[in-house]
């Protein structure tokens, strides 16, 4: 299943690497695509997307569910 997140707080590649890690660390199977410019984070992962924002939160950002 694909969750899409708006992560309005994420403004470099920097941060980008650092929610990517975030859910590597979680589900490494997980598939994410990151566009920066757009402040989207999509994943494509079998964990509920409430865990998915957990782990993007603990990096210290502020996601929102744009889909579930």
């Amino acid at each position: 299943m694909e969750t899409e997140f708006s992560v309005q707080d994420m403004s470099c590649g920097g941060c980008a690497n650092s929610i990517a890690r975030a859910i590597a660390g979680l589900d490494p199977a997980a598939t994410v695509d990151i566009d920066v410019a757009t402040k989207i984070v999509k994943i494509a992962s079998t964990l509920p997307a409430t865990q998915l924002r957990d782990a993007i939160e603990a990096a210290g950002f502020h996601p929102s569910v744009r889909n579930e």
